[in-house]
């Protein structure tokens, strides 16, 4: 027999305004098709910006005599975060629990039962956001097969109808969204909202997220609601950039182990179909390669790998991905190739291509993160003589991981043979449950043997980083610049 689901709660949803008033009026006729106000609310907060008597009147007009839709006016600005602390502490006495919507965002259909679905389907889910196309870590997709292409509305909604019903209805992760975040009723009463030394913004979500968790409350994902979010620039110039460094050395003075608690979501708690989720749907009409050399880039490698790339045809696009030892080498080898240090870069790929013995926890580890299909090339051999089974034994145990989860092996032949293999390989359909068994066996496997570690404890250096950064964020934007062009 099925669980029967809790039936949902009402909602408030508190949308904060202070400018952008083409956004704003997107957003507020959004929620006129979407918002059921025999069920739920919705509070327009004006906080009295640079043009408010023209959002006022404007507003005022678009939901004159329509139920369900409540307008105030701040009498002076308060902040983001004053803003949403004084209408969901003073102004909605209705007991609902509140969502916090920007005013930048356009919700599609459905989101607001979904979201309120999900956080009466559990007593320990304090706070649900949904999925978007600009929301950190709750991006659709969050690592793309071409990070060079400009990230879409349309794309990411195309991308949400296709997955969500392969994706699991929530995420459990360590923080949720500001954007779009609902709250449970009881949280509010119990822990306040806001801490006022987040305001005017930024940061102020994720330290209310961790503060409920030291309670046993968990941050969630509701992975089939979608609301689409412009992320417009609240501050200008230099003032946004510091308030998000400053924001953030608050964050990790108060929870060391925040940045690991991130990693940790990213690298293993996600699930796999959404980690790999732009190569479900590719829309280049190309298929993307990542080639991972061998620990060891001797003339060999070198030649092989030179043959492949230029074997490749217009619509195989071939990255090399090196470990960071052999990156110079790599760089020396390839002078103009695409090139990727072994890390988690924001990109995926179609195939990943084992090229040579893979022969190491770090190369399996690899394999895992770059691709949802493996092509091994030369893999370990089968040892007769128990002399060299013995001298390889770790050899073979990583090896026979791999060969549980590829989707083919072959012997290096000609380079015209590999990128035969690797179409036959990239046609494949992608089985989700397969891949979500191999994410999570090697993940383990990485954990476990202290490949992957997540330190509860940030660095004096990175605090110091911080505080120098919000004083000069024109620093930290070049630091950063001259980062990526190294990597």
């Amino acid at each position: 027999m099925t669980a029967e689901v809790p039936s949902r709660r009402p909602v408030t949803i508190v949308v904060p305004v202070y400018d952008d008033l083409a956004g704003l009026l997107r957003c507020v006729e959004a929620l006129m098709e979407t918002v059921d106000v025999n069920v739920d609310r919705v509070l327009l907060c004006n906080d009295v910006g640079p043009h408010a008597d023209e959002i006022e009147g404007r507003l005022l007009n678009l939901i004159r005599d329509r139920p369900g839709f409540e307008y105030v006016r701040n009498e002076r600005n308060l902040g983001f975060v004053g803003n949403c602390n004084r209408a969901a502490l003073e102004l909605d006495r209705s007991g609902n629990d509140v969502l916090l919507l920007n005013s930048d965002t356009i919700p599609l259909p459905g989101f607001l039962d979904e979201m309120a679905t999900v956080l009466a389907s559990d007593d320990s889910f304090g706070v649900v956001c949904a999925r978007s196309d600009n929301a950190t870590i709750a991006t659709m997709p969050y690592a793309r097969r071409n990070p060079r292409s400009r990230a879409t509305p349309e794309r990411t909604t195309e991308l949400h109808g296709v997955l969500r019903e392969l994706l699991p209805r929530f995420t459990v992760a360590p923080v949720a969204m500001g954007f779009c975040f609902l709250i449970r009723r009881e949280v509010i009463d119990r822990f306040g909202l806001f801490d006022h030394v987040f305001s005017p913004g930024y940061g102020e979500e994720n330290d209310f997220c961790l503060r409920i968790n030291r309670a046993g409350y968990q941050a969630v994902f509701a992975n089939h609601a979608l609301v689409l979010h412009t992320g417009s620039t609240s501050f200008s110039g230099d003032r946004g950039p510091a308030l998000r460094l400053e924001h953030e050395r608050i964050l990790l003075r108060r929870y060391p182990f925040y940045a690991s608690a991130v990693a940790l979501f990213l690298g293993r708690v996600r699930d796999a179909v959404d980690v790999f989720a732009d190569t479900f749907l590719p829309d280049d009409g190309v298929l993307r390669v990542a080639l991972q050399l061998p620990a060891v880039i001797d003339e060999a490698a070198v030649a092989r790998a030179t043959a492949v790339l230029e074997a490749a045809p217009d619509d195989i696009v071939i990255t090399l991905i090196t470990g960071r030892e052999q990156a110079r080498v790599a760089r020396r080898s390839f002078p103009t190739a695409d090139l990727l240090v072994v890390g988690r870069p924001r990109q995926v790929f179609d195939v990943t291509v084992a090229f040579g013995a893979v022969t190491s926890f770090g190369g399996l580890s690899s394999l895992n993160a770059n691709a949802p299909r493996w092509l091994l090339v030369d893999a370990i051999p089968h040892h007769r003589q128990w002399a060299e089974a013995v001298r390889h034994h770790r050899d073979a145990a990583i090896d026979r991981i791999l060969r549980r989860f590829d989707d083919s092996s072959v012997d290096w032949s000609s380079p015209e043979d590999l990128i035969a293999a690797i179409r036959h390989v990239g046609s494949k359909p992608i089985d989700a449950e397969r891949l979500r068994l191999r994410w999570n066996a090697v993940a383990d496997m990485a954990e476990a043997t202290g490949l992957l570690k997540h330190p509860d404890r940030v660095s004096v250096r990175r605090l110091v980083a911080l505080a120098l950064g919000a004083r000069s964020p024109w620093l930290v934007t070049r630091l950063r610049a001259i980062r990526a062009a190294r990597a």
